[in-house]
């Protein structure tokens, strides 16, 4: 007969046990491991509502922008996507509060709306990503929130009807910016690829951004804003209140993406969503778009690919006259190691998105491409030899099997020079 200790050991084991299996065993065994444990967590939030309630606690929120499809191929006709961030602490759950939009078209008629939202950050940060989705009235003329006894007005802004190349390459928001180089490099390969790149721009150098300019004139960039919201001192001695610029993610990289996704959700065929500094080669193809089409096309299932990362030795020049594609790329100096990649859509398969991946595409819907990666042009040091970035300098070696042939960079260089 066991006493009451034992029985309290054994049940302590068993409880031990199940605990262990499911979150860290049975991941690793099934295909779906990501998407396994967001359902695990909503298992846990789901238990502790039905338990405690889930009342509304902080419903802080910030629209960064708001866009209007009259046909879209994912949200239907007439559909509003809103980019927001929002306390983490509205609701347990936050996908079931209850937001209220009132719509107006130019006909007067008017229609009162709950979106849906979609999240997708999953950090411990105050703030998290949100996107609001729903479907209004043709010919929308006017859009408010509503708290049910007040309301406020709404900008919003039609999607974009045409893109200037059928890949855009979505880049996280610069800040602090100074690596004209870097841009240079990117601008011009991307160019001759097939690609156009859509920078975030939230502070730079004046004479960079002067130089950005003239690239964006040239067609091969277009510049955006990502702001930081300023707040009145006053706001700061607010009981609750939560400074939302420093308590999101990255500085709210994954709302940039979704927003640039959102942008050119019925205009581009391909969406890319990279650093400045992650640069793509196709391998094997021409262009972008017959790269990406390829892997879609023997891939027929998937939603998203992810290049992986490989680092490359990458020398700084002082003038813009000393720039060559042969020198920057056309040497085998790599780190031996692959590190998260990045992702390339259909942006008719995803409505949001994060930093490496997006979390509501689940495991087997993205396909990690093996036969090329980004070139990882994090660490410029200058010609003299002196590593530029304090924190260090990585640990390079000759790899000749990934050289590029000289023959691709050519026409890149002599688009430079022209």
């Amino acid at each position: 007969m066991l006493d009451l200790k034992q029985m309290k050991w054994i049940f302590a084991s068993i409880v031990f046990t199940i605990c262990l299996f499911t979150v860290f065993l049975v991941p690793i065994i099934m295909e779906d491991a990501d998407q396994y444990l967001i359902l695990y967590d909503s298992l846990k939030i789901n238990i502790a509502s039905t338990i405690f309630g889930d009342p509304i606690t902080n419903t802080d929120s910030y629209i960064i922008n708001t866009y209007y499809y009259p046909k879209s191929k994912s949200f239907g006709e007439n559909a509003l996507a809103m980019v927001l961030l929002m306390d983490r602490n509205t609701m347990r759950d936050i996908t079931k509060y209850k937001m209220q939009l009132v719509a107006t078209n130019e006909a007067g008629s008017t229609v009162i709306v709950e979106p849906k939202l979609q999240i997708e950050s999953y950090s411990n940060c105050a703030y998290i990503n949100v996107v609001a989705s729903t479907n209004t009235l043709p010919n929308l003329k006017k859009l408010e929130i509503s708290s049910g006894t007040t309301k406020m007005e709404v900008p919003f802004r039609h999607a974009r009807k045409t893109a200037p190349a059928p890949v855009i390459i979505c880049l996280s928001p610069q800040f602090i910016s100074e690596q004209w180089q870097i841009f240079v490099a990117h601008a011009h390969i991307a160019k001759h690829f097939g690609g156009h790149l859509h920078l975030y721009i939230t502070s730079i150098l004046e004479s960079y951004f002067d130089f950005v300019k003239e690239y964006e004139k040239q067609g091969y960039v277009t510049i955006d804003y990502w702001i930081r919201m300023k707040f009145e001192s006053k706001f700061n001695l607010t009981p609750n209140f939560t400074e939302p610029n420093s308590n999101v993610e990255w500085r709210n990289q994954a709302g940039a993406h979704t927003d640039c996704l959102l942008q050119y959700k019925e205009a581009a065929s391909f969406v890319t969503f990279f650093d400045l500094d992650d640069i793509l080669i196709p391998r094997g193809f021409n262009t972008y778009f017959d790269e990406f089409s390829s892997f879609f096309f023997l891939n027929p299932n998937i939603l998203t690919l992810q290049y992986p990362k490989r680092e490359m030795m990458l020398h700084n020049k002082p003038k813009i006259s000393d720039i060559n594609f042969h020198e920057i790329f056309g040497h085998s100096w790599f780190v031996n190691r692959e590190d998260a990649g990045k992702i390339v859509a259909r942006p008719s398969s995803l409505n949001s998105m994060w930093i490496h991946r997006s979390f509501n595409v689940p495991d087997k819907k993205l396909l990690l491409v093996k036969n090329n990666f980004l070139l990882h042009m994090q660490k410029p040091f200058d010609t003299d030899g002196q590593d530029s970035v304090p924190f260090g300098m990585s640990n390079y070696g000759m790899m000749d099997d990934l050289k590029l042939n000289s023959s691709v960079l050519e026409p890149v260089q002599l688009d430079f020079e022209r």
